[in-house]
């Protein structure tokens, strides 16, 4: 008798990195109920298309996927997941492309899936309230495809309603994973040879807070702290509201915490946060950042800013630039403004043309580039560990990341691949800002 063949199934991701956690448990799932995972999402027999609805652009981009596949390949079983799916699902059930939807409710079920695709015709099922989901979904993963870094999700869900944001209609709110459960993930990927792990979630400065009693973010960070384990932690985002002097001292005290935050600003300037909802003013955001570039001169600060948010002013956004030269920030993730269906901001006046706020975005990306290369620069010729990670850079055979989110070319064979290392950081990782940015916003 001849040896049944798995069937194969890939991954196409997109989005954040609570996506690619996402995707990794389905993949566990999968491959326990008899799948072979492959690269190649074009080839395969099973393809998940895990997606992102945050901004109108990722919404076509999914669309122009699906379609993308099914010209390529036409035998193949297409299942469409994530935050698009969870917010119109209807809309792609009518796309004759598409096998089957799930939505992100039930996203870690994949017994539909596998249903579905052994069996015949499609497979349709009613979309639940995300809003009812309680409480966060959660599996231990031996693994991480990118092997070099794992994101662990901490927290799902958000209770803020930001007047631009979709995000907490399609995810939920905040539900927390208890400790216990998180410090086993972190013991299992160690013992499988990971050596950094990411906090992960939509609002993981929130975690705890469904807790009774409830706890802070803080919490999970010193419990880590008490445990002997080989690992750094990497925190993916935290308002500034969310980060206390108890946690900035701890962060500063810690050889496995790494110095490294990305706190979402959004704006600069107080009138144009208050129309977004954000819950601070720069005030507040100021006295946060200058406190860690106080207690950890060498960490590493980014933000994310919108720019075109309907009203701003060019006063407003000077302000935002003015802000932004007035405080020790590294590096910007810079997003135009996207409207989206089912926010406040959908409904207000005062849309900023499109050309305007995508020179907005192109000057505060100039101010990025020139942050993060000033932020290089001071630390060359200092030694840091690192994790080499498999992305050849400057001519070099691989590369590697530091505790403070610095690359560094490296030439180093593949089994050093994951592993922590140290290096010194040399004038040639200022070499990528000698010629002329290309900007494409």
């Amino acid at each position: 008798m001849s040896e049944q063949v798995q069937p194969t199934f890939a991954f196409h991701t997109m989005g954040c990195k609570l996506n690619y956690y996402d995707s990794e448990v389905m993949a566990s799932e999968l491959q326990g109920a008899g799948f072979s995972r492959c690269r190649e999402w074009m080839d395969a027999d099973l393809v998940i298309l895990n997606t992102c609805t945050v901004t109108n652009k990722s919404d076509a981009e999914s669309r122009n996927l699906i379609r993308k596949f099914r010209k390529n390949n036409p035998n193949g079983f297409l299942v469409v997941t994530g935050c698009y799916a969870q917010a119109k699902t209807d809309d792609l059930r009518a796309m004759e492309e598409i096998d089957l939807v799930t939505t992100n409710v039930d996203k870690y079920n994949v017994a539909p899936i596998v249903s579905a695709y052994r069996g015949a015709g499609r497979v349709s099922e009613e979309p639940h309230d995300i809003m009812e989901k309680r409480p966060a979904e959660f599996r231990l993963l031996d693994r991480f495809e990118a092997k070099t870094r794992a994101f662990v999700k901490i927290q799902d869900g958000c209770n803020l309603r930001c007047a631009y944001c979709i995000i907490p209609y399609v995810r939920g709110n905040n539900r927390s994973i208890p400790i216990p459960d998180v410090l086993s993930q972190f013991r299992l990927l160690a013992e499988n040879g990971i050596r950094e792990v990411v906090l992960t979630g939509i609002h993981i400065g929130t975690w705890g807070r469904d807790f009774r009693p409830r706890k802070h973010v803080t919490d999970l960070l010193r419990a880590f702290e008490e445990t002997d384990l080989d690992l750094w932690v990497r925190i993916s985002s935290l308002d500034s509201p969310e980060i206390p002097d108890e946690m900035i001292d701890l962060i500063a005290a810690s050889e496995r915490i790494v110095p490294h935050l990305h706190i979402p600003l959004q704006a600069g300037d107080d009138r144009t946060l208050r129309r977004m909802r954000r819950i601070y003013k720069t005030g507040q955001y100021r006295d946060r950042v200058e406190k860690l570039r106080e207690a950890m001169p060498d960490i590493c600060l980014g933000a994310d800013v919108i720019v075109g948010f309907p009203g701003e002013t060019e006063e407003e956004f000077e302000s935002t630039v003015a802000f932004l030269e007035s405080i020790p920030m590294d590096y910007l993730h810079v997003f135009p403004y996207s409207n989206r269906t089912g926010t406040a901001a959908s409904k207000f006046g005062e849309q900023v043309n499109g050309r305007i706020s995508r020179n907005r975005g192109r000057l505060l990306r100039e101010f990025s580039e020139r942050r993060k290369r000033e932020h290089y620069a001071r630390h060359v010729g200092q030694t840091r560990q690192a994790i080499v990670v498999n992305k050849p850079l400057g001519g070099r055979t691989r590369s590697a990341l530091t505790d403070n989110y610095i690359e560094v070319p490296l030439d180093a064979p593949e089994s050093l691949v994951g592993q922590r290392v140290e290096v010194t950081i040399g004038k040639e990782v200022l070499n990528r800002w000698d010629a002329p940015i290309p900007w494409a916003v």
